[in-house]
């Protein structure tokens, strides 16, 4: 269960604990990252208080870091406390003045002598190319104990020097600009997970037709199996995943719970066979026109790209669009069908 708290009360709760050194520090797994992307930062904690477990663990999370969703961890309960940006920030399309600020496990048990993960997902915004930000993490153990990873090296300081620094990462420009990933002509945009989305395209509706398709290339680039799970469309009521199916020489489309993107390969969708169902269409797909779709990842999470309308027959998409990255959420409730660039 998640839910709101006030970033004073757990100010509060920290004081009340004193700090106990320890051996090896808490770390982020992935030390960089590129701006204007999604992150899934997976902190690693590998130990208690000197003998003791740690029961609780607040990691903050620093200006620019914007979106915060935490993964719920089995045994243990999860919190955010919310605050308001340094700024209003552009998310998809969506202004963010607040968010996440903190987040806290806690009700759980991580003996000293074990190790064990906590993993969220970010938005790392554009103001972030190029600088070093801080995470910092403290572990909550019995008896007012505690492990305090909050230390951010000074200018010119190696953090290697500190006794307790604080979790880092390092954000780098995106190779390449221009949008969100969801453009045309090869725009790209760099990606968090592995996941990249390729050549997407659907079929133009004849008549009065209310259900529409779309078809696309997934690869993964990551060392972990993906599943696509599931999609959403604001130009249609519903999207399921379906396949088509030879039963005694006929041909039967059936929903699927989840199409599977093997480590180090792809899925096709393509006509005749795996497919992004669109139901209820609120207005027909017309040639020329294109749409967003939300594709929603098992472990990448959501992806969303603007998908361009061929013809009524149509087998490939026009063009070389290519979208990256997992963009953690809708591209703004008001889209609908609009001209191809």
């Amino acid at each position: 269960m998640t839910s709101k708290t006030t970033i004073l009360s757990l100010a509060l709760l920290g004081a009340a604990f004193t700090a106990t050194p320890a051996l090896a520090h808490s770390s982020l797994e992935t030390g960089q990252a590129t701006a204007d992307s999604m992150y899934k930062a997976v902190m690693r904690v590998p130990h208690g208080c000197k003998g003791l477990p740690t029961i609780a663990l607040t990691v903050d999370l620093p200006e620019g870091v914007i979106a915060a969703k935490p993964m719920p961890k089995p045994g243990w309960k999860v919190e955010t406390v919310w605050g308001a940006y340094g700024k209003t920030y552009d998310y998809y399309g969506t202004p963010m003045s607040e968010g996440v600020k903190q987040i806290r496990w806690s009700g759980g048990e991580l003996p000293d002598d074990f190790y064990d993960e906590f993993v969220f997902r970010v938005r790392l915004t554009g103001d972030l190319a190029g600088t070093t930000v801080a995470f910092p993490t403290t572990q909550f153990c019995p008896e007012g104990a505690q492990v305090a990873w909050t230390e951010i090296a000074a200018p010119g300081q190696n953090p290697h020097d500190l006794a307790h620094p604080a979790p880092t990462l390092t954000v780098v420009a995106a190779a390449e600009t221009g949008g969100h990933g969801h453009g045309h002509g090869g725009m790209q945009m760099a990606m968090a997970d592995g996941v990249a989305v390729e050549a997407p395209f659907a079929r133009a509706t004849a008549g009065p037709a209310k259900n529409g398709a779309a078809f696309l290339t997934v690869k993964n680039a990551g060392t972990e199996a993906d599943r696509l799970i599931g999609a959403k469309t604001p130009v249609a009521d519903r999207a399921e995943l379906h396949t088509h199916l030879h039963e005694n020489g006929v041909m039967k489309m059936r929903q699927v719970e989840a199409i599977e993107v093997p480590a180090g390969g792809m899925a096709t969708l393509a006509p005749g066979g795996d497919h992004v169902m669109m139901m209820g269409l609120k207005a027909p797909l017309k040639e020329g026109e294109s749409f967003p779709l939300t594709l929603i990842f098992e472990k990448a999470g959501e992806v969303t790209i603007d998908v361009p309308v061929g013809g009524v027959g149509a087998m490939q998409g026009s063009g070389d669009s290519s979208h990256h990255g997992t963009h953690g959420g809708t591209h703004g409730s008001g889209h609908g069908m609009k001209k191809s660039d």
